[in-house]
């Protein structure tokens, strides 16, 4: 398990400390998924590639969708203006690589025939994390089946999850076409999740290219290091650029001055193949998600693969936007009867913002008054199925143990990737999933913060 680690800060020591290293959470054994739901997630994320895909490409139909967030969201508005800018320079990227997990739920249903319906929560395009820790854990739990639970091997399906992610980036690379140019890694300048990218960049250097460099930077290092010349060729010191790898820029917090700002433009203005690309960050945007719940819109993505429109569907769960909390009297009283049903997310990428119960109202109010009504959405509350679990967690319980069992369900990711070159995908590859459990009392369960764990599924 080397380099199952993530780093860990104290509200006191943001430096980056090598004591603070500790291992990531995990169950000591896979938990039960209904083999259909997961065969299905596998079947749809082809789907799901179509989507991405055609709203990468479509401006006009990614900014009739987006414009609502763009007025009342900077962040966004900065992020399209920039995406203007890059298309009007005489050159441009020489492929696109886009990294995808689609995060999934299972809803308890009522109906004793369909006992548990797959629900999408949502679709991540950039610093699409774990894939490799995820690799690791099938292998301990592998490890484990065979010696404890033999005749449950079988159920153990395989994880490429790790295998994508490092053979996506070295296709990448190799495009590029220049032996001697180098991957850059843009992490956050208080990176925790260590493990996951130790493990891709000692994947992509087992290929055995012996001139393959690798460098983990982030984007203040971008500002102290890195030049654009006139043919749009980004250089890292003396070192021309293939890649460049975001597991950072997602967030309007690692934009905290101009001058990162302008180190980002910088990257995105340049030659090298991006993971993801502007376009492809935007097409993860969270509120394309309520778009999904219209027909028109289905039936324009997939005209030419029209068996793709009822998968989607079918995995929708009920979605609202704020100014019909405000004109549904139905659905306002829905709200005060039961908060707790609801989950409010925000309408763009990144994890967290997950509001639920008591509060919801408050915080609907307070979006209201602020006039930030397309900055949010409603959703119906996802209850998925209950698992008893051992969970090696990183941080002690209340009686100091690293070991103990806890009621846990999960959220089911599945990995795909996409390389395009003149709005024509080149390479395309589903494969691997990560399992991430919780304690069935939170609602969100990050692995940072030790509310969650990583696990795999053990197929029924």
């Amino acid at each position: 398990m080397a380099s199952f680690v993530q780093r860990c800060f104290t509200h006191n020591d943001n430096t980056q400390n090598d004591s603070n290293v500790i291992p990531y959470p995990f169950t000591i054994y896979p938990s039960s998924f209904p083999r259909n739901e997961y065969e299905k997630a596998c079947k749809i994320q082809y789907g799901i590639h179509i989507l991405v895909q055609y709203l990468a490409y479509d401006i006009d139909l990614m900014d009739s969708i987006l414009k609502n967030l763009i007025e009342c969201d900077p962040f966004i508005r900065r992020l399209r203006n920039i995406y203007n800018q890059i298309q009007q320079l005489p050159y441009k990227s020489i492929a696109e690589t886009c990294i995808i997990r689609t995060d999934y739920m299972l809803q308890q249903m009522n109906i004793f025939r369909e006992r548990t319906k797959l629900r999408l929560v949502e679709i991540n395009t950039i610093a699409v994390g774990l894939g490799a820790a995820a690799k690791l854990i099938h292998k301990w739990h592998k490890r484990f089946l065979k010696r404890i639970h033999p005749e449950l091997l079988s159920q153990l399906p395989k994880n490429e999850s790790y295998d994508l992610i490092i053979d996506t980036l070295f296709k990448s690379w190799k495009i590029y076409n220049n032996s001697k140019a180098i991957i850059l890694f843009i992490v956050p300048e208080h990176e925790f999740n260590i493990g996951d990218q130790m493990l891709i960049e000692k994947g992509l250097l087992s290929y055995g290219n012996s001139s393959l460099l690798i460098k983990h930077v982030t984007f203040i290092d971008i500002c102290q290091y890195c030049s654009l010349d006139s043919k749009g060729i980004l250089y890292f010191n003396d070192f021309e650029v293939a890649l460049i790898y975001y597991r950072s820029a997602y967030d309007p917090k690692h934009f905290y001055n101009e001058d990162i700002w302008q180190a980002y433009i910088m990257l995105e203005s340049s030659r090298a193949i991006k993971c993801p690309s502007l376009r492809y960050h935007l097409a993860g945007m969270k509120c394309f998600q309520l778009a999904l719940a219209e027909k028109n819109f289905l039936e324009k993505i997939f005209q030419k693969h029209e068996q793709y429109i009822d998968d989607i569907r079918d995995i929708l769960e009920e979605m609202f936007t704020i100014d019909q909390t405000i004109n549904d009297s139905i659905l306002q009283q829905r709200i005060l009867d039961k908060p707790e049903s609801f989950y409010l997310k925000q309408s763009r990428e990144g994890g967290g913002n997950v509001y639920c119960g008591s509060s919801l109202r408050e915080h609907i109010d307070k979006i209201i008054a602020n006039k930030e009504s397309n900055r949010y959405f409603l959703m119906s509350r996802i209850y998925p199925p209950i698992n008893s679990s051992l969970i090696r967690s990183s941080r002690p319980n209340d009686k100091n143990e690293f070991i103990f069992e806890k009621q846990i369900n999960g959220e089911l990711g599945i990995f795909g990737s996409l390389i395009s070159q003149n709005e024509i995908v080149i390479y395309e590859r589903v494969g691997g999933s990560l399992l991430r459990s919780k304690p069935i009392i939170n609602i969100e369960g990050g692995i940072a913060s030790g509310q969650g764990f990583i696990d795999s599924v053990l197929l029924v």
